[in-house]
């Protein structure tokens, strides 16, 4: 996208994904994983010859066997699921997938419509694949998206069993709405209207409570994590977004400088008064723990951990750099996180004397509030 391209992917839904897993199937699939012998065994007499039934108001329904699905609940339903679909991709030829769960997006990246012929065959292998593992589709809750800022995109109608998949301007994925252009400001609407109605409903509970302590910790419990959950994604560049984001925690700042019967005018006063963090800083933060966090293999992705770059200068400078920040021509790829992240740890590394390898996460995120707060005490 940082080179005027475009990326099709295509959103995959199962229908009762933990539920349909055949047993034989999965037994099959667990020997051909190097698991035998007691262990198999184990997993055998956990997965086969169960039964259930349904009892309501003392009332017990007959026993049935199930002949399929994972227990769910359990920590092993998921471990389960994942070995169970561990060679589906056998069917990506010429496109790539990520998965969580049995959430699965499929994309390539296009320049024609070459391009997205490979991708309807790959399509076609994954649904030779489902009938052969008896995983059922939902075709309803699969759709296909193209993310670009080109202005003439390659439009391409995408199926599924014999069914065209709606084309989507946006998509929500994993509780974050992703706009085709990748700007979030979508994202950024939702979270600020979510927040809104939860910050209204507190304020009202609240108005009978004397004590700010219990504001504060609602606040942060109810409605900040709304506005903070996943911000390494969408984290805004562009002050309109910021200042909606922000707006939130003014009204609650100036919703707690009544309660407390303290008025101050600034902001950045006010939240060091009441001890909370502007957001914007907060979302610096929670880069650079992020950032850590995979350094220091806290988040196993080999992947992730490649695209961090360290910066072996050639001669000693006043004030080292850690990391190389690789040069972007458009401000898209600019506010992208492993830039916008390095950018962050590069400007706060040296004055928190943070090590990218062995600093202690949680010692790094008490510094770097503390500095705040002393800063703007």
């Amino acid at each position: 996208m940082d080179a005027g391209g475009e990326v099709h992917a295509i959103f995959t839904d199962y229908c009762k994904a933990f539920d349909r897993i055949d047993h034989s199937l999965l037994l099959q699939k667990l020997l051909s994983a190097g698991i035998h012998g007691n262990l198999f065994r184990w997993f055998s007499s956990y997965i086969e010859n169960r039964t259930q039934a349904v009892a309501v108001n003392g009332y017990c329904s007959k026993w049935c066997t199930v002949p399929s699905g994972v227990p769910q609940g359990s920590l092993l339903g998921p471990l389960l699921f994942n070995i169970f679909i561990n060679d589906i991709s056998c069917c990506f030829l010429h496109s790539s997938f990520l998965l969580y769960a049995d959430d699965m997006k499929i994309y390539k990246q296009i320049q024609n419509t070459n391009d997205c012929q490979k991708l309807q065959d790959d399509l076609r292998r994954f649904e030779q694949y489902c009938n052969l593992n008896k995983l059922d589709l939902n075709i309803s809750k699969c759709h296909s998206i193209c993310f670009s800022r080109k202005c003439n995109v390659t439009h391409y109608l995408y199926t599924l069993k014999g069914t065209r998949l709606q084309n989507l301007t946006e998509v929500r994925d994993l509780g974050v709405i992703h706009d085709s252009k990748l700007t979030y400001e979508l994202h950024v609407d939702s979270v600020v209207k979510r927040a809104n109605r939860t910050l209204g409903f507190i304020m009202r509970s609240c108005s009978q409570f004397q004590s700010v302590k219990v504001a504060k910790v609602l606040y942060c419990s109810y409605v900040r994590s709304i506005l903070e959950f996943c911000s390494q994604i969408w984290n805004p560049q562009y002050n309109i977004y910021i200042d909606r984001l922000e707006c939130v925690q003014r009204k609650f700042m100036r919703y707690l400088q009544y309660k407390s019967k303290t008025y101050i005018d600034n902001y950045i006063e006010r939240c060091s008064r009441h001890h909370i963090l502007p957001l914007q800083d907060r979302r610096k933060i929670a880069d650079i723990v992020f950032l850590l966090k995979v350094a220091q293999c806290k988040i196993d992705s080999p992947h992730l951990l490649s695209l961090i770059n360290l910066r072996a200068p050639s001669r000693t400078l006043r004030r080292p750099i850690t990391l190389s920040v690789p040069h972007s021509i458009s401000n898209y790829r600019q506010n992208s996180f492993f830039i916008r992240a390095a950018n962050v740890f590069n400007l706060m590394a040296g004055d928190s004397d943070i090590d990218l390898f062995n600093s202690s996460i949680n010692s790094v995120k008490r510094n770097l509030f503390k500095d705040w707060f002393d800063v703007h005490s």
